[in-house]
């Protein structure tokens, strides 16, 4: 079983932070159960005939919003919730938060299938609201876990699968599938986030985006250099953070209008595609300029392009293109060998039927007995996501046996999968006429083109038709990875309604750590194994596409439908694109002076420039740091 980048090492890292964040909020807010004292009935009732005295009372002073206290309904005539913010929440008796997260617009979700915040405060007692957050907070573990799992096992190799059989070579494949592949839950967090934004709030859409870049140019980068120091290759180094630097000047332009429009959202995918462009050209041209290696019969002569950091070898060294098991001694491949083919001989026992279900079975069974206690707790934690993805999502590998066809599987996939989309996107919901349900035709659709595979196809052979599943895997992986971010994004505001935190700081530590962590830990292990510069390109050029496309995919969607988007920005943003921009400048000033040199006291330099940035966040999100931004 492959492994993937959601491991335990990622579950811990990611429970710590998100717990340290949330206590930081209790210890100083509290959450707020009895943040506001209960309402006086009788100054309530003696307001109830005069109209006028209800509004003032709703509006200015009153603490329960005009709520009649044995009803829970509004009594000044027109209904104040349908157009109050949800974190008026706390001015609210408790006995009427139900009522209030139910008749308030703002509290209600556009996309996702829970209402987290009703779940919250209706299906719990107040007293039991501290653990109805411990159980969102459970289930949005699982979901951001179900996400890297997409992200990695599924919809990854299927765009890897795509790059081939469209014979697009490595640098446009790297550039655009694979970053799509690796930023996906950025991507679809960010239009998850604008779907769901509120009166132009935005600030979970930017403080992700925006504070996954902090966080990447600054911890990420300054960990590798600290780990492994090393000489930056300077003219992608450059590219990288110029271009990056622009798409944060447009952003911050953007929302100092307060306002993007068509043109500018498109203009956000523009910027990437001439971004695409000058990467390939400046690749062909550099490749035309410069003496490329020279092969006579078996011996190549090396360029500069062979050497890695510090000089070591890439071709002989290993690359993350070479094969792992080219670079192993003899005794190590023929022992890999050994256990290779007896994995293979014990699947040639089994019948069809049996390889189905070992290949349904959600939980690695093999290394079982090795595992660590946390390692097991996790494999059983994660394996009804994974059992859900196996049966809905295949997958085309051409490093697994038979390129991992599996006869049974992939035929159930097939109708699973179709029925698995039409639901998510609710588009299965509607009805043909008036009785016949749109899922039930895809029902039908499916099974057809499962018995086509069925009876079309052997059980020890691929067919030719095997990497059409791959588009197949890609479509259904979309969907798996749009509707768990939904799920997560509504999470998170609910956790923003209760904790009086805003969208931005949300965006900036939870859902930027937790898209973050993936890309520490793989960067991290890059530079220990000798392989640095791989590491830092990602630390740029990851985030420049998460940011462009980003804000420029959601903000064209909403564009498109409904014309200029007028934003509702805070202090916050504004904070979050300063730093990620002091980031990016600290790089193109520090490393060029230092002849391109990554060492560890800038490393340390960067993280330290982190650590202000969360004081800085936190002390404007206190309003202890504040300002006119209107």
């Amino acid at each position: 079983m492959k492994t993937s980048r959601s491991s335990p090492t990622r579950l811990a890292v990611l429970a710590i932070i998100s717990g340290t964040l949330i206590l930081i909020s209790v210890f100083r807010k509290g959450i707020p159960l009895d943040s506001v004292s209960n309402p006086d009935p009788e100054r309530i009732n003696s307001v109830r005939s005069s109209v006028v005295l209800r509004n003032l009372l709703w509006y200015n002073r009153s603490n329960v919003v005009g709520f009649d206290s044995t009803t829970g309904n509004n009594q000044s005539g027109d209904n104040p919730d349908s157009s109050s913010d949800c974190s008026d929440i706390h001015k609210v008796n408790k006995s009427e938060r139900c009522h209030f997260t139910k008749s308030t617009d703002d509290c209600s979700i556009d996309e996702g299938f829970i209402d987290y915040t009703v779940f919250s405060y209706c299906q719990f007692s107040p007293s039991l609201l501290p653990l109805a957050l411990i159980i969102l907070f459970i289930w949005w573990l699982f979901l951001f876990i179900g996400l890297a799992i997409t992200a990695d096992d599924y919809f990854c190799p299927a765009l890897t699968v795509i790059s081939k059989t469209l014979h697009l070579s490595h640098n446009i494949a790297g550039v655009t599938f694979l970053a799509f592949g690796n930023g996906a839950p950025d991507i679809f967090s960010a239009i998850a986030a604008i779907g769901n934004a509120k009166n132009g709030e935005a600030g979970l859409a930017f403080g992700a985006l925006l504070g996954a870049g902090v966080f990447v140019t600054a911890v990420v980068a300054g960990t590798i250099a600290i780990i492994h120091p090393f000489d930056a290759m300077q003219r992608p180094f450059i590219r990288d953070i110029v271009f990056y630097l622009a798409g944060v000047f447009w952003t911050f332009s953007v929302m100092w209008d307060k306002k993007i429009t068509k043109i500018e959202a498109i203009g956000f995918i523009l910027l990437y595609i001439f971004y695409v462009i000058v990467v390939v050209l400046g690749r062909y041209i550099y490749q035309k300029l410069k003496d490329r290696p020279t092969v006579i019969g078996e011996v190549t002569v090396k360029n500069e392009d062979d050497m890695g950091s510090d000089g070591e070898d890439l071709r002989n060294g290993g690359s993350e293109r070479d094969p792992l098991l080219r670079n192993l001694p003899e005794e190590v491949k023929t022992s890999v060998n050994i256990l290779t083919n007896s994995s293979e001989s014990e699947a040639d026992d089994q019948s069809p039927f049996q390889r189905f279900l070992s290949a349904i079975n959600p939980i690695d069974t093999e290394n079982w007995a090795e595992m660590g206690i946390f390692k097991k707790i996790f494999e059983v934690f994660k394996c009804p996501m994974v059992f859900l993805l196996v049966i809905t999502t295949p997958v085309v590998d051409y490093d697994e046996d038979l390129h991992k066809w599996n006869r049974y599987l992939n035929s159930l996939q097939l109708t699973t999968g179709l029925v698995f989309s039409s639901l998510a996107t609710k588009v299965g919901l509607d009805t043909i006429g008036s009785s016949f349900p749109v899922w039930a035709l895809v029902l039908i659709i499916g099974m057809i083109l499962s018995l086509l595979v069925f009876f079309t196809s052997r059980d020890n052979e691929q067919p030719k038709y095997h990497p059409l599943f791959a588009y197949v895997g890609f479509v259904v992986a979309v969907v798996w990875i749009y509707s768990v971010a939904n799920e997560v994004v509504n999470i998170l505001q609910t956790f923003g309604v209760v904790f009086s935190i805003s969208n931005a700081v949300l965006g900036l530590t939870l859902l930027a750590w937790g898209n973050s962590i993936g890309d520490l830990i793989a960067d991290t292990v890059m530079a220990r194994q000798g392989f640095p510069r791989i590491g830092i390109s990602a630390c740029f050029g990851g985030p420049l596409f998460n940011l462009l496309l980003g804000i420029g995919i959601p903000f064209t969607i909403a564009t498109v439908k409904n014309g200029d988007y007028d934003l509702s920005i805070t202090l916050e943003e504004y904070v979050l694109a300063g730093f990620l921009a002091l980031s990016l400048l600290t790089s193109l000033i520090v490393v060029p002076l230092s002849k391109f040199r990554m060492s560890r006291p800038y490393g340390i330099a960067l993280i330290v420039l982190y650590v202000v940035f969360l004081v800085v966040a936190l002390l404007t999100e206190s309003n202890v740091i504040s300002a006119d931004i209107n």
